[in-house]
């Protein structure tokens, strides 16, 4: 089975989009090792050069004057030179799939026989109006995204997305058939060698003088840090021993008490920062990102994969990952701070009961939220589409 994953951004580099797209890579290479990269690079994207600096100039007077952005990748003069682009490249490579992932624009108006695989987590149109930097796109550009992302969801013969919420975006807002849409989770992007033994003794070796709370996150509202800051707040208020740790990004006014950790922003390019990122996670009673906004969140993935329960909201594709009792609890968007105090003192109240849901995280991970698990199924998918095509 030969595959070849297009796309428009570095796959090697482990930060971007998470480094989901490393990991698909490297996870779909072992399933198929004959599996073929084509790459768009930055100046292959650019149009003829008056057309390219007349867009950057609206873009940049957009900005400026309007308030407003003009998304370059999302912009469909960009999108059909990714396309010409691409279809030069496929002109030297025999393959029986293209694949993609994330962006739709590799896929838009990609001019072949050859059936196309799109695996993301959630399309444009479930996006605007659900995170925050979506409001500011410009009418211009929120064509664009639905066009592109239109294009791509009919030019494709196969999409996977990371949880129904994702799947149900594709069929109820572009009227994709439900035939061609399935759901299969993504991984955690980090290299988990321990096993159970190992797992156990971590959950053992987590202190009991003090809370410890885990919160990483580039995006401070949309992924609820003030709330994960309220919550760490009223658990030193009502007395009880409490450390957070924040990695990721703070506001710049953003006063920190003395019982938090500010760890920074730890590169997945950078192995001290994942051994760091690493000890965050076998040290923490509980991963708390309580988003306002989310399409799945890999750090619940993560987290899990070191045993630790996962504190999150209802919202978006965070139902596919979280499970309530099993690998951890979502919350309403309304619930009080005290809500998120209870279940976590309660539980640490119960020796046995933290350590079997902690256990249960692990679980979760090892059967289900894994790139190993996660690139089976959709190799034996594609081979599905392959035969039938």
């Amino acid at each position: 089975m030969r595959i070849t994953y297009v796309t428009e951004y570095d796959i090697s580099d482990k930060d971007n989009y998470s480094g989901t797209p490393y990991w698909i890579s490297k996870s779909l290479t072992q399933q198929c090792p004959q599996l073929q990269h084509i790459q768009v690079t930055e100046s292959q994207k650019l149009l003829p050069p008056f057309a390219e600096l007349k867009f950057r100039c609206r873009q940049w007077w957009t900005r400026y004057y309007k308030r407003a952005r003009l998304d370059a990748e999302l912009f469909v003069p960009h999108a059909k030179r990714v396309a010409s682009v691409v279809n030069n490249m496929l002109k030297h490579q025999e393959t029986d799939v293209i694949f993609t992932s994330n962006s739709p624009v590799a896929a838009a108006y990609l001019e072949t026989d050859i059936p196309i695989v799109y695996w993301t987590d959630a399309t444009y149109a479930g996006l605007v109006g659900f995170y925050p930097n979506f409001r500011f796109h410009h009418p211009d550009t929120m064509w664009d995204g639905y066009d592109v992302t239109n294009a791509c969801l009919l030019n494709s013969r196969l999409l996977i997305f990371s949880s129904q919420w994702g799947a149900n975006s594709a069929i109820e807002l572009y009227g994709i058939s439900r035939n061609k849409v399935k759901v299969v989770p993504f991984g955690a992007n980090l290299q988990i060698q321990h096993t159970l033994s190992d797992v156990k003794a971590m959950i053992r070796a987590r202190t009991r003088d003090r809370i410890k709370l885990l919160y990483i996150g580039k995006k401070w509202y949309r992924k609820g840090g003030d709330i994960v800051l309220g919550i760490a707040k009223a658990l030193d208020a009502a007395g009880y021993p409490v450390e957070l740790t924040i990695a990721g990004m703070i506001p710049d006014d953003e006063k920190l008490p003395t019982f938090v950790r500010y760890a920074g922003f730890l590169s997945k390019n950078n192995p001290a920062d994942v051994e760091k990122l690493n000890q965050l996670y076998r040290e923490a009673h509980f991963f708390l990102m309580p988003s306002r906004a989310e399409a799945f969140g890999i750090v619940f993935c993560e987290a899990n994969a070191f045993g630790i329960p996962c504190i999150a909201t209802h919202v978006g594709g965070i139902p596919e990952v979280i499970r309530d009792g099993i690998n951890g609890k979502t919350f309403s968007l309304e619930a009080a701070v005290q809500e998120y105090c209870d279940f976590i003192t309660n539980l640490l109240h119960d020796d046995s009961a933290y350590e079997s849901l902690a256990l249960s995280s692990y679980n979760e991970y090892l059967t289900r939220l894994n790139w190993q698990t996660a690139s089976t199924t959709v190799r034996n998918l594609i081979a599905e589409l392959i035969e039938s095509s």
